[in-house]
């Protein structure tokens, strides 16, 4: 996975945040573009592009974003357009996603809800 690389190529012009490994950070994030965990956050994503929790990483807040990529631990619950669960990744909550693949080894504490959401009449 080219995302969890630590020597990732970020040079196509777009807005990285990044909690690396020796950070911790209490708050709500509200992110334009996109976020890299691999310390630790405390709080909410917000209307990002994209997040990547790396192996290290823990969110322990709500995520949402168009792409997950889950490489460590989510404690909340995430609401993405497509969401990648890789295969030393735990997510202990609610997910919400049009799309989501789980690697073997992946865990999911909580209720799925994958595909296009109906309205109610």
């Amino acid at each position: 996975m080219g995302f969890l690389k630590k020597d990732s190529d970020f040079s196509s012009g777009e807005h990285f945040s990044v909690v690396s490994a020796e950070c911790y950070f209490q708050g709500t994030l509200s992110v334009q573009g996109s976020l890299r965990v691999d310390g630790t956050l405390e709080g909410s994503v917000d209307n990002a592009r994209h997040v990547i929790v790396g192996t290290e990483g823990k969110i322990v807040g709500d995520v949402t974003a168009e792409l997950v990529v889950c490489g460590g631990t989510i404690e909340g619950n995430v609401c993405a357009t497509r969401l990648e669960i890789l295969g030393e990744a735990s997510i202990l909550g609610d997910i919400r996603a049009k799309k989501m693949t789980v690697e073997e080894g992946g865990r999911i504490e909580g209720k799925c809800s994958i595909g296009e959401v109906k309205e109610e009449q």
